[in-house]
C-alpha cells in the first residue's frame, strides 16, 4: 500500500500530539515557574503547528489528487485526537482558566463533553452513511467549528500569562462549542435521508 504525501501529513500530526503532551505536562507539573514558562509557550507553538497540518494535508490531497481511503480513515481521527487529549490537559490541569471567571473551566469541561459527545455521534452517522454507500459533502459550518476549536484551545494554552489572554481564548472556545453543537443538528439534518430504511430510499 502507497502512503500519500497527504496521509504522511496526516500521521504526522498523530505523532506530533505525543512530544506536545509530553511537553504541557512537564511544564504543568515542573516547579520551576521559568521552566513552567517556556514548556508552555514551546506547547502552544507545537500544538498551532499540529493543527496547521490538518489544512496542508487536505490541500495536498485535493491539489494534488491523491485522497486515500487511509488518508480518509486517518484525517478525522487525527482531528478528534488532537483536540480531546489537549482539551482533558486544560481542564485537568485548569492553567488560567478560571482567570477569565470564576467556574470557568468547569464550563470549559461540560462543554468539552458536548463537543466529544457531538464528535461520537458524527462518526456513528457517517459509519451508518458508509454502510450504504451514500457519500456525504463537507460541511462549512464543521470547518468554521474546527477553525474555531482549534484557535481557541491554542489560545487556552496560553491563559496560564494573564486573564486577557484567558478571556479571548474563552470566547472563540465558545463559539466553537456552539458551532460544534450547530454544525452536527444541521449536518444530521441536512442528510437525514442516510437514517431512512434502504428499502425506503430505493422507492423514492
Amino acid at each position: 500500500m502507497t502512503i500519500t504525501l497527504a496521509t504522511k501529513f496526516t500521521i504526522a500530526r498523530i505523532v506530533l500530539i505525543f512530544p506536545t503532551i509530553i511537553l504541557y505536562l512537564i511544564g504543568a507539573l515542573s516547579n520551576d515557574s521559568s521552566v513552567q514558562m517556556g514548556l508552555i509557550i514551546a506547547t502552544g507553538i507545537l500544538f498551532a503547528l499540529v493543527c496547521a497540518t490538518d489544512f496542508i494535508d487536505g490541500y495536498i490531497a485535493r491539489k494534488t489528487h491523491t485522497v486515500s481511503d487511509l488518508g480518509k480513515f486517518l484525517d478525522p481521527v487525527a482531528d478528534k485526537v488532537v483536540i480531546v487529549v489537549m482539551l482533558f490537559l486544560l481542564v485537568y490541569f485548569k492553567f488560567g482558566l478560571d482567570s477569565a471567571f470564576a467556574g470557568n473551566g468547569l464550563v470549559i469541561a461540560i462543554l468539552s463533553a458536548i463537543i466529544l459527545s457531538r464528535e461520537l455521534l458524527i462518526g456513528v452517522f457517517r459509519s451508518i452513511a458508509a454502510s450504504k454507500n451514500l457519500v456525504l459533502a463537507a460541511d462549512i459550518f464543521g470547518k468554521i467549528k474546527t477553525i474555531l476549536l482549534d484557535v481557541g484551545v491554542t489560545t487556552l494554552i496560553y491563559a496560564y500569562f494573564n486573564n486577557v489572554i484567558a478571556w479571548v481564548g474563552t470566547i472563540i472556545f465558545y463559539l466553537g462549542a456552539f458551532f460544534a453543537v450547530f454544525s452536527g443538528v444541521n449536518y444530521i439534518l441536512k442528510n437525514k435521508h442516510v437514517l431512512k430504511d434502504t428499502k425506503e430510499v430505493k422507492a423514492e
